[in-house]
Formats: structure tokens, sequence, C-alpha cells
């Protein structure tokens, strides 16, 4: 099982990769284990039922607001 901060980069990651994202919400499983992540049952269920807004929500929740106004 990943944790919190597991999750965050791999999110993270998600954000600033286009190609990771793409790659994330086609394959999710796949793509996870790729980048060396051991996601829980639940976790993978949660992340495949994202897609692209889904994962915004998430990083507005989760993220510190300071990091949020950060524009690369």
């Amino acid at each position: 099982m990943a944790t919190e901060r597991e999750i965050h980069e791999l999110v993270g990651r998600a954000v600033v990769d286009a190609d990771f994202r793409k790659k994330l919400i086609a394959d999710p499983e796949g793509t996870v284990k790729e980048a060396g992540y051991e996601l829980s049952k639940e976790q993978l269920e949660a992340l495949k039922s994202m897609n692209g807004k889904g994962l915004a929500s998430v990083l507005d929740e989760t993220l510190p607001k300071s990091a949020t106004r950060l524009r690369l």
C-alpha cells in the first residue's frame, strides 16, 4: 500500500507530466507498477475512478494552498 506521500508524488507527477498523465489514465495499474509504486486495491480503484477533472479535485483537496498557486 502506498503512503500518503507516495500518492502525492504520483498525482503530482501526473499534473506536471502530460505523457505520464495520459498513461496513468489509460492504464492506471500498469503505469503505477512501472513507476515503482504499489497501491492497495482501494487506492487503485480510487485512481481508476478518476478522470482528468477528478485528478484536479484531488490536488485541490490535498496540496497546500501555496503549492496550488505555483505556475510552471
